[in-house]
This record gives structure tokens, sequence and C-alpha cells, in this order.
């Protein structure tokens, strides 16, 4: 059987995303892989990469909350706001004290309005923002909304902040530091960045690149998915699901249970609270998206709609 599921790679600081997916596909012998969310090149730590059937879950799992630590130098701001960039900004670092940061922090934590920093993936007016700073063109980039669950002070020095911060999607912490920089009256850029989790997904559990020694580091896809709630269905209703019958006819004798807070699994992760498992012996054939608002779900009364994220027809 082929190569096929989620890989947690530890990326080491200086080599890009891209540049870690290559040497996978090269090591495993796969042509089909792709990571969820971009690590930038200064930032060392997990890396979800997904290989043959996994990519279809690339933008489940990109829609998970993340785990960083940071230290944010103070006193030098640079134009990618790490250690890679060029000096743009300087300024005198007030004294600083334990209680002063802690209030700082407390103005980050919870929903915030963010500006990304310039040299970012992000695309503006058909160009990654990257591409038109490098060629020194500086266009107005709009604030987003974005969470910040939990924002820690882990230690600092005269000039620097050490943070642990748990964010949701589109959270970028080299803008974090900026802003946090500003708030103490200075200026700032990242010194350091690894990040630690991906929803359920932990550093902890990954591997270096020059360690991979085969298929078996591979987090099968049924069992990387494992913390999404999941139905078992049989095998009349799994030929429907598979032929493309909409979920309310292929999987109306479960609508209860996708309508209902007890669904099978552990509690959802933040970003992850939609999506659910269609499995048949043991084999993951369908995943399904809930929302409100499109219809009411057949014999429970809830005014919930059912449709497919992806159905796996070789499941």
């Amino acid at each position: 059987m082929a190569v096929d599921g989620v890989l947690l790679i530890d990326k080491e600081e200086g080599m890009t995303s891209f540049e870690t997916v290559r040497k996978v596909r090269g090591t495993l012998g796969v042509r089909k892989a792709g990571h969820a969310g971009t690590l930038d090149k200064a930032a060392s730590g997990l890396l979800l990469v997904c290989i043959n059937r996994a990519t279809a879950v690339q933008n489940i799992l990109m829609g998970s909350s993340k785990r960083y630590s940071a230290v944010i130098r103070l006193g030098t701001e640079t134009d990618t706001l790490d250690r890679y960039g060029r000096v743009v900004k300087t300024g005198p670092v007030p004294r600083i004290t334990k209680e002063k940061i802690e209030r700082a922090l407390e103005n980050f934590r919870g929903p915030i309005r963010q500006t990304p920093p310039l040299f970012s993936a992000i695309h503006h007016e058909g160009e990654r923002l990257y591409k038109k700073a490098m060629k020194g063109e500086r266009p107005s980039v709009k604030p987003r909304d974005v969470v910040i669950h939990e924002l820690v002070l882990s230690g600092f020095t005269n000039d620097t902040i050490e943070i642990e911060a748990y964010a949701s999607k589109g959270t970028y912490i080299r803008s974090l530091g900026r802003d946090i920089a500003d708030s103490l009256g200075t200026c700032g850029s990242l010194t350091s960045l690894r990040r630690l989790s991906i929803g359920p997904f932990s550093v902890v559990n990954a591997v270096r690149l020059r360690d991979i020694d085969g298929p078996e580091a591979v987090v099968p896809l049924e069992e990387a998915l494992g913390y999404l709630p999941a139905v078992e269905v049989g095998e009349e209703e799994a030929s429907m699901v598979k032929n493309g019958i909409p979920p309310g006819r292929a999987l109306k004798r479960h609508w209860a249970a996708f309508g209902s807070l007890e669904l099978s699994g552990p509690r959802p992760v933040p970003g992850l609270d939609s999506f659910s498992r269609v499995m048949s012996e043991g084999r993951l054939i369908a995943i399904v998206t809930r929302g409100r608002g499109l219809g009411t779900a057949v014999g429970t009364g809830q005014n919930t709609a059912l449709r497919y994220f992806k159905v796996f027809k070789d499941g």
C-alpha cells in the first residue's frame, strides 16, 4: 500500500517549508505531498507534511490553532520582523518590569485586530506580499481579526521578552512581537520563533528530516484525524457515500448523531469543531462538515446542514 498520511516534522531554522516538503518527497519516494501551514525560514518547530490522500485535508489542519514560543528583541525593528531582515527602525528601550510587561500582554489576549507583516505569503492584488516587498513596494495591508487564546510571559531581560502564545489561524507572531514592543514604548523584532503545536499535534512527537528512515514515521490518515468525531456506517451507506449520493439520503440514519454534541472522540480543538469523519470497517471514506441555517436535519428538528468536505472513493 502506498505511503498515506501525515508526517510530523521538526523543521530546522534556515530551511523553508517548501524545501522541507521537497526533501520529504525525495526521502520517501512520493510525488504527492504538501504542508499544512507555512513555517517561516527563520522559524523552527512543527511542520505537518501531508502525503497522498492526506493532502485533501490540508485546509482542515491549517484551520487549527497553533502554539508558539518566541523571543522579542526590543529596540530594533527589521523589515521582516525577525533577525533575518534589514533594520528599519531603532529606539531606546525603557525600563521594563514583569508588571509592566503583563499589563501590555493583557491588551493582546482574546480577539484582536492585527496587521500582517509585509514579508508574508498573503496575496495582495494578485501577488504575494513578500514579492512586492522584495521589489521595494510597500502596499497598505489591512488589519485582520485573529484570536490569541493564551499569551504567557516566559521570561525577560533588560531588552528581551520571551513569550508563549496559543493563537488562531492567520495569527502572525512576528506582528504580535512588533505590537507588544510598540505597546511598551519602543520597537522590536523576533530573534527566535518556534512552533510547538498545531491543533492536537505536538512537536514532541515530530522527527527531524535527517532521522526519517522510511514510511514508518508517517502517521496513517485514519489515525492522524482520530481526534475528529466520527460515525460508523454500513456497506450500503458507504457505497452511497462513495457514489456521491447527498448526505441527506446516504447518511439519513445518522443525522441525530451529526447534530449531537455527544459525538464520539475528544472535545474538538478550536477551528475544527465543524468536521466529522465517516468511517466504514475502520477506513476513512469521507469527511463531512456541519453548518447551520441551510436546512433541517432529518429526524432531529435541528436547523443543521451537512455536506461533504471530501469523499475518499478509494477508502
